[in-house]
């Protein structure tokens, strides 16, 4: 049996993003914040296989939180 070690950080899906904690705008809403964090997570089956999306986390100047497609965020 192989045992695959996993990072500390991997615990909950947390993935790597080049703006993490940095000052972000959604283009989708035009809103802004600190991008606090990105992770992976399971969404479903389909076909037999486990399906995963990224969703970016997002505090705002408010202090509440909102999400985002990681993939579509800018630097503000």
């Amino acid at each position: 049996m192989e045992v695959r070690e996993h990072r500390p950080d991997e615990a909950f899906g947390h993935t790597e993003h080049l703006l993490l904690h940095q000052q972000v705008r959604d283009p989708g809403t035009g809103r802004e914040g600190v991008l606090m964090a990105v992770l992976r997570e399971f969404v479903g089956t389909a076909a037999g296989r486990q399906v995963h999306t990224r969703t970016a986390y997002v505090r705002g100047a408010d202090g509440l939180e909102f999400t985002a497609a990681p993939d579509t965020l800018e630097r503000a």
